[in-house]
């Protein structure tokens, strides 16, 4: 999958044995989906070019306005807020073996 392949309305993502979606809301900002919809985090264009001449993505997870990661590998940058968000699921809470 190449940069120009995110200016589709909706990109499959197949990922840890599921199917994500990255979908195009603005220019230059896109949703990760996970199979439900739910909206894991965005993917953003930091810059139209960077040092490789390729566009600079920036991962941000929801509730947060700064970028977690940035780099041209968009793909890197999607697999990192879906691990995100499946590592938040399965973190413990804490209080477990408690009565």
């Amino acid at each position: 999958m190449t940069a120009s392949e995110l200016e589709m309305s909706s990109v499959r993502y197949p990922y840890r044995d599921r199917i994500f979606h990255v979908e195009k809301k603005a220019p230059g900002r896109w949703a990760v989906l996970d199979e439900s919809h739910a909206e894991l985090g965005t993917l953003v264009r930091v810059s139209a070019e960077g040092e490789e001449h390729e566009p600079v993505f920036g991962a941000v997870l929801p509730g947060y306005v700064d970028t977690l990661h940035e780099g041209s590998d968009w793909k890197y940058l999607v697999a990192a807020i879906i691990n995100e968000a499946l590592d938040a699921e399965t973190a413990p809470t804490g209080n477990q073996g408690e009565s």
